[in-house]
Order: structure tokens, then C-alpha cells, then sequence
């Protein structure tokens, strides 16, 4: 059974990583944020630093992984 004790880390290993924003689509999304190499979700940057946030989140705002599966379709990563 599985358990909040063997249970990896909520926090992405790819936090504090060196990042740049992604390219954008035709509406400017992602805004500035950079594609996480480890999760692939768009993370706010810090110093060219991606910040420090989880693999997953149920707090993405509505729509967030439709976009992110629409630039990972036009971009590909």
C-alpha cells in the first residue's frame, strides 16, 4: 500500500535550475516562464533560476495543462 512516508518528494529536483523563458505561443503563453526539464510544467524564473515548485499541483489554473499540451504539440520539448 502506498504511504505519504515512502512517497517521493512533492518539490521538483529541476528547482533552482538554470532556465530561460519558453518560447511563446501566438497569445503570449507561457508569460515569461520556463519549461522545467524534470516536470515539464512552465515555472516562474528568479535570476535565470527556475523556482523552487512541485512536480504537480492541484492549484494550476484552469486550462494550464491544455496549454502546456498545446506548446509541448507546437514546440515539442
Amino acid at each position: 500500500m502506498w504511504t505519504d512516508a515512502s512517497a517521493d518528494p512533492p518539490r521538483c529536483p529541476g528547482s533552482g535550475g538554470a532556465g530561460r523563458p519558453a518560447d511563446p505561443l501566438p497569445d503570449g503563453w507561457p508569460h515569461g516562464r520556463a519549461l522545467c526539464p524534470q516536470c515539464l510544467r512552465f515555472v516562474p524564473l528568479e535570476d535565470g533560476r527556475l523556482t523552487e515548485h512541485d512536480t504537480a499541483s492541484a492549484d494550476d489554473a484552469p486550462g494550464e495543462v491544455e496549454r502546456r499540451i498545446t506548446w509541448l504539440n507546437e514546440h515539442g520539448w
